[in-house]
């Protein structure tokens, strides 16, 4: 004997449904909606994506959506993405910029690292 499941539109409980899947602030949720109440969380979801347009332009992206509690180390973090922190620091001093012998090297540190045009070292 077959079981048969059908996913229902969880405001009305109409057929059928689909789970969607968003994140806000870090926090991961799902939502089983019909095609009506999909296109409404769509229309709110572009409205706060326009509203957030202004702090997003001038913020820092983290990758997927974590708080800074839960994200790696910098150490680690830069071995991970192929970055020799120690290679970027002693170009970074070499090179006039400020930073320190431990921490996080800013971001604006390491992309003028990887974007100085080929050079080695």
């Amino acid at each position: 004997m077959a079981t048969i499941s059908t996913i229902a539109d969880d405001f009305d409980g109409s057929t059928p449904a689909e789970t969607v899947y968003f994140a806000v602030s870090g926090k991961e949720y799902a939502i089983d909606l019909n095609e009506e109440h999909r296109a409404e969380l769509e229309e709110v979801l572009d409205a706060f994506a326009e509203q957030m347009r202004r702090y997003t332009d001038a913020a820092r992206p983290m990758g997927k959506a974590t708080s800074p509690r839960t994200s790696t180390r910098s150490g680690s973090a830069g071995r991970k993405s192929g970055t020799d922190t120690k290679a970027v620091r002693a170009w970074a001093q070499e090179n006039g910029y400020e930073v320190g012998d431990r921490g996080r090297i800013p971001a604006e540190i390491v992309e003028a690292y990887t974007n100085r045009g080929g050079k080695k070292g």
